[in-house]
């Protein structure tokens, strides 16, 4: 079982605290056992020096008793080690041909075949639960003997027990401070996500532009909660003015339907009313296109949300799990030498590893540092994202009915990040077909209305279609002063009967359309000079909207 399913329906502030307590143990519980790894390496060679050094000054001591053939004088000094050292087990001098000369057992310890050991070379091994060591006894440069010690390792057992038992109190003290601080930090990491997430979430589902985030502080997530904020603000306004534009519509639509019905025979004075409600209707259009711009804004600052809350997770783990107590522990041990630091590090098996833990201390910092940036790289990088998407949003809301000079793949670059989340939640592919970068000198806001439309109307055609490699292709191509520019998805395509009234206000296809959308599309695209037309092969057989523009030029211009 994956254990991180478990907590995906646990809060964030919890689910961080969980992670950063398992992450950090588990950091503990690696450093303490490579610790205890190179305790015991530290321990092991402390004893072989010291049972070499032990072994020496017996060999120098039975020399003469071997060179004069006095067992007794050996026996003697293999005895004093049982004082010397309460842990050798047993000895043994070895005569040159390695009979045995003397032998020493510790009172109450029985093992040890002394008599019938095969001899070694001088060196020692870890072996049964003991150490054991040979050493040359040599006089006037000659080998005259062999010295065996058998130490037990009892003393280095108990030794990496209180070690043990050291960690596991450091472990508990240092979880019990990380899961103080990683909820202090989590808490002014994750608490503002979750508010915003909170919020998006009472938008979306309830569709109630009125709700506020609360700004808690100045950086990025406060500049992002004021243009949050700030979008929200806008919203509201535009779906109040759709609102009153509907109900003041429906209700002119009504009178003037009587009214029309009466005055069917005044022709004339009947064209101009009707020309006057279509108008109507082109404005109430163009707001429920802005309403449905902004509502996928929404979404795409959800998704977007999302990943600066995995980015804000990364960075605290990381920041939790450094390795940087790590250093603390080498100054403690540099000041304890202070005195006579040349002599530790060149002598003292520890500080001969100084240098080597320091390179690998420096290298885990240098990474952590490096993965702390990135994340954090990528925390800024989505809010800029969200407050670009804000930003764009803004800018196309302020500048309604101005004619700028623009490239359409802008435009359609534009169309598809407002409809980026809702591509990826149904699993449509986007392809890019651009040949070249034409310009057009139009009103950019009633355009990407145009294509936002067009986009999202291949998307529910991809998606209701329930086929796997949806797709819909973007093209763009110019000719003849003109720029065509065509939205094709293989989605669920269009009936014959329907291609004639696709057009037509209030027509529509799906149950919760509102025939809208294509309307105003084709009414807008006359506006700006250009034509709106659809091809489609039948139902199942996807289809293909071409948008029709004027392109600018130069020429054209000064003409």
């Amino acid at each position: 079982m994956n254990p991180m399913r478990g907590l995906r329906d646990v809060p964030i502030q919890r689910k961080l605290t969980i992670i950063s307590m398992l992450t950090s143990g588990l950091a503990l519980l690696v450093a303490g056992l490579a610790f205890g790894a190179y305790e015991q390496v530290v321990s092991s060679g402390s004893m072989v020096e010291r049972v070499s050094t032990t072994a020496s000054m017996v060999a120098d001591n039975s020399s003469s008793a071997l060179m004069f053939n006095d067992p007794a004088s050996a026996a003697a000094t293999l005895k004093s080690l049982g004082a010397e050292d309460p842990h050798i087990v047993g000895a043994a001098i070895y005569d040159e041909k390695g009979k045995p000369f003397a032998i020493y057992r510790r009172a109450g310890w029985a093992g040890g075949n002394f008599e019938a050991l095969a001899v070694e070379r001088e060196g020692h091994r870890f072996d049964g639960g003991y150490l054991r060591l040979f050493r040359a006894i040599n006089l006037a440069g000659e080998h005259v003997g062999t010295v065996y010690i058998q130490h037990d390792l009892a003393e280095m057992r108990a030794r990496m027990w209180r070690y043990a038992l050291t960690m596991l109190l450091v472990m508990a003290g240092a979880s019990a401070a990380a899961m103080l601080l990683a909820t202090k930090l989590h808490t002014t990491i994750s608490g503002p996500v979750s508010h915003l997430v909170h919020v998006v979430d009472t938008v979306t589902t309830q569709k109630n532009y009125a709700v506020r985030a609360a700004k808690q502080g100045n950086d990025e997530l406060g500049g992002l909660i004021d243009g949050f904020n700030a979008m929200l603000s806008q919203i509201q306004i535009q779906d109040s003015a759709l609102q009153e534009a509907r109900d003041k519509l429906e209700k002119r639509v009504a009178e003037r339907t009587q009214e029309l019905q009466q005055e069917v025979t005044e022709h004339t004075q009947a064209q101009a009313e009707l020309e006057r409600v279509h108008r109507q209707l082109v404005e109430a259009s163009r707001q429920a296109g802005m309403a449905e711009i902004a509502t996928n804004v929404l979404h795409n600052v959800g998704n977007v949300l999302n990943s600066v809350n995995v980015s804000a997770i990364l960075a605290s783990d990381l920041a939790q799990k450094s390795k940087a107590d790590g250093l603390g522990r080498v100054v403690a041990l540099l000041r304890e030498h202070a005195h006579d630091l040349g002599e530790f590090i060149a002598s003292d098996p520890r500080g001969k590893h100084l240098p080597v833990h320091l390179g690998h201390l420096a290298e885990h910092l240098k990474t952590e540092q490096a993965a702390i940036v990135k994340e954090l790289d990528s925390l800024r990088s989505n809010i800029e994202h969200i407050k670009d998407i804000v930003a764009m949003q803004q800018s196309y809301a302020k500048v309604a009915g101005v004619h700028e000079i623009i490239a359409v793949v802008d435009l359609l670059e534009d169309s598809l990040r407002m409809n980026t989340g809702a591509l990826a939640r149904h699993g449509v592919d986007v392809v890019r077909d651009f040949e070249g970068q034409p310009l057009v000198n139009i009103d950019k806001h009633k355009v990407l209305q145009i294509l936002v439309n067009l986009v999202r109307n291949a998307k529910y055609a991809c998606s209701e279609s329930g086929l796997a490699g949806r797709q819909v292709t973007l093209s763009v191509r110019s000719a003849n002063g003109l720029v065509r520019i065509v939205v094709a998805d293989n989605g669920v395509g269009i009936a014959p009967e329907n291609l004639t009234r696709i057009f037509n206000h209030g027509f529509t296809t799906r149950a919760d359309g509102h025939g809208f959308g294509l309307h105003s599309g084709a009414l807008a695209a006359r506006e700006l000079g250009g034509t709106l037309s659809v091809h489609s092969d039948g139902v199942g057989r996807g289809a293909s909207f071409s948008l029709e523009l004027p392109l600018y030029s130069v020429e054209t211009t000064h003409a």
